[in-house]
């Protein structure tokens, strides 16, 4: 078993046969080693997959900006949640969940609170899920030197849900066709190649398309209030991008007989600010 790329001291990774990367994890498992040499498979700790080429390349980047405890307690917390979780997850998950905890690490420092009231009823649609979420952020207290609120189980178990890999044939379909039509509207106001799945900012506008558009067909329905007036804000400085996201609103209004709240505006605007200004 050969290393196929050094990430750092404690994490490689390998190529199989059938081209597919496998992340390896262990203490001092890359430590002055190069491309090509003999994996120590005595000091893998733990293996996992990840078959998106921009998931690769986020992990990768992240594995040389945060910091090893951080990157540990979020790799052993994700393991756990696979572990108790009665659905497959895709090993996407570590690199979500540590891209989230890394950004909630960062608001943490500079006192920022984000009002994750969109997600109060994140419990009662995923009971499962949330109780394994609930027991992930004790385990994050008890690895790191920070104090997460139990509420950021509501983030958490939507990061399970949108790894999990069964879901219902028709509204897989169903949801398909909205996401590519939403896509389509972005790509057309943007002037953008929008589609392209190797995109990072891409693959998490789609992530929250899925659970808006889940949650619709759940009949969930969320009132909560914009009161800290990000939404304005946000719209006064990119008007272009609050067109988008009306012409969207428009769209599901007429698709899905549902009309957005301001709060869901507001992640819609959120997201798509990312791309455009990467655009």
């Amino acid at each position: 078993m050969q290393i196929y790329k050094v990430i750092n001291n404690n994490m490689v990774s390998i190529r199989t046969s059938e081209n597919q990367e496998i992340m390896l994890k262990g203490l001092s498992i890359g430590y002055k080693k190069r491309p090509g040499d003999e994996v120590d498979e005595t000091k893998i700790e733990k293996r996992f997959v990840l078959e998106d080429i921009s998931l690769i390349r986020r992990f990768n980047q992240m594995f040389t900006e945060i910091d090893k405890q951080l990157i540990d307690a979020c790799i052993d917390v994700t393991s756990m949640i696979k572990e108790k979780s009665k659905t497959e997850l895709s090993d996407a998950l570590y690199v979500t969940l540590l891209d989230h905890v890394n950004n909630l690490v960062d608001r943490l420092q500079q006192n920022i609170s984000f009002d994750n009231s969109i997600l109060w009823d994140l419990p009662r649609v995923y009971p499962d899920e949330y109780k394994i979420a609930v027991h992930a952020v004790k385990l994050l207290n008890e690895k790191m030197p920070y104090k997460i609120d139990e509420d950021e189980a509501n983030f958490i178990t939507l990061h399970i849900v949108n790894a999990e890999k069964s879901n219902d044939m028709h509204k897989t379909y169903q949801m398909t066709g909205y996401i590519e039509d939403i896509c389509d509207i972005v790509a057309s106001d943007f002037n953008i190649a929008f589609g392209n799945t190797n995109d990072y900012h891409y693959n998490r506008f789609v992530m929250h398309l899925r659970f808006l558009i889940e949650n619709i067909q759940l009949h969930v329905v969320l009132d909560v209030q914009n009161e800290n007036g990000i939404l304005d804000t946000l719209t006064d400085k990119y008007p272009q991008v609050w067109q988008v996201v009306q012409k969207i609103s428009n769209y599901i209004d007429a698709c899905m007989n549902y009309k957005l709240n301001d709060e869901e505006k507001l992640y819609l605007m959120i997201h798509l600010v990312q791309i455009f200004t990467k655009k």
